[in-house]
């Protein structure tokens, strides 16, 4: 949930955050009816979502693989601007990821290749060593005469100058195959999160709190407290079939 309501400025924002499979990027749409919420208002809560990448509250990387849906919010008929939703739907991407991290949802993705190493026989024991230290996922070694095959798939930042420690632990006679298999969780997320130190709060370009008016007086209100502040109370009764933020959606305007 997104609010931004500074004196004389008006919007709320809400969507649902859902997982995706593997290589899905980033999808964009609503469930909003427009009795909810009028269809012009909805076209720029989500074009506002889609112009720019949503940084991440794990380390500040750009989010993938995840489906954001509009499901509700609210404009004055006076007081609301155009700049205004795209500060609540800002806040509300980040209030959500917020909650997802809250409840060990969120995961921290890193590149991974496919790889095939092939060395000789007397090598394995070495190459086997090699690829379980970089926290690769691979099949048992196949012979063919004196050599041996690997086949999985490795953390890129674990493999990076490998090929060259092949070619000198094997004499020049091992050959290390490798493709971009896309990404997937990260082998030492815990290790990579402590050291990127990343504070989302403190981020406040990216904040995930919100803005609400008291007495003519906006103030701020903490991600954690912007349920029980929301003005709009989403009803998933009013919900319409999930419709694509694509080129027919936003054909009209």
């Amino acid at each position: 949930m997104g609010h931004f309501e500074p004196l004389r400025h008006y919007a709320e924002v809400h969507l649902r955050l859902e997982p995706l499979a593997a290589g899905s990027g980033v999808q964009f749409g609503t469930v909003t009816s427009t009795d909810e919420l009028n269809l012009n208002w909805q076209r720029l809560a989500l074009t506002n979502a889609m112009e720019r990448d949503h940084l991440g509250v794990l380390t500040g990387s750009p989010i993938t693989d995840v489906r954001i849906t509009l499901t509700g919010g609210r404009a004055h008929a006076k007081h609301t601007e155009g700049g205004d939703f795209r500060q609540a739907t800002y806040r509300a991407i980040r209030q959500g990821l917020m909650q997802a991290r809250e409840a060990g949802a969120a995961v921290l993705l890193e590149p991974w290749y496919r790889f095939e190493l092939e060395v000789p026989g007397e090598c394995v024991g070495r190459a086997l060593s090699d690829v379980t230290r970089m926290g690769a996922e691979y099949e048992p070694p196949t012979m063919a005469g004196d050599r041996a095959k690997i086949v999985g798939r490795v953390p890129a930042s674990e493999v990076q100058d490998y090929a060259l420690e092949v070619a000198a632990y094997t004499s020049g006679r091992g050959h290390l195959y490798l493709e971009f298999a896309g990404y997937a969780a990260c082998h030492d997320a815990e290790h990579v999160i402590e050291t990127a130190a990343y504070e989302p709060e403190a981020d406040l370009p990216n904040t995930p709190d919100s803005v609400f008016c008291s007495h003519g007086a906006g103030y701020t209100v903490k991600w954690y407290d912007v349920p029980a502040a929301a003005h709009v109370k989403v009803d998933p009764a009013t919900f319409r079939p999930w419709r694509a933020a694509d080129a027919e959606f936003f054909g009209h305007m």
